[in-house]
């Protein structure tokens, strides 16, 4: 059992690597409206409806890192405490309220991604007293949201193989 939770472990580590470097290599998908994906959020999400809290919330924090180093202006380390209690709920809340499908994937990282996006704005924008910042919700972090929800699909996939092939010998 634990073998197979190791090779488990170690199969969403490089997807997270693979999401990361995807996410942050110029040119390799597509900018809508001026904006790429945030893989690791859907990747975070989507392993905590498969696995313990403490793995959930040790892929959270992981997930939020990469996404911290990545971001040119960012407050490192609040995507990390973001996606780690939101890991932890939703690995708390699969256990026995939540049904593991899609669509509740989805749902919960449209939360998860809204909340993410609505900090990033009112942190880089109105906080700091910029012009316009219903201009920069628009033009750019209603984009960014979109864009990254709708690889929420794809992600869980991923994410759902890995679960139900690497499981321990019955």
């Amino acid at each position: 059992m634990k073998h197979s939770k190791f090779f488990r472990y170690l199969a969403y580590t490089l997807e997270i690597i693979l999401l990361f470097v995807l996410q942050e290599a110029p040119n390799v998908l597509p900018t809508i409206h001026y904006t790429r994906p945030l893989l690791l959020i859907p990747a975070a999400v989507t392993i905590a409806m498969f696995e313990s809290q403490t793995a959930s919330t040790v892929f959270g924090i992981l997930c939020g890192l990469l996404i911290d180093i990545g971001m040119i202006n960012g407050i490192l380390g609040l995507h990390a405490m973001i996606l780690a209690l939101i890991c932890f709920i939703v690995s708390y809340l699969a256990r026995d309220l939540l049904q593991t499908n899609v669509i509740t994937a989805f749902t919960i990282c449209c939360i998860a991604m809204g909340i993410t996006v609505l900090l990033q704005w009112l942190l880089n924008y109105v906080v700091l007293g910029y012009a316009d910042p219903v201009y920069a919700l628009v033009q750019h972090y209603i984009p960014y949201f979109l864009y990254t929800v709708i690889l929420v699909f794809p992600i869980y996939a991923l994410n759902r193989f890995f679960v139900l092939r690497i499981q321990p010998p019955l």
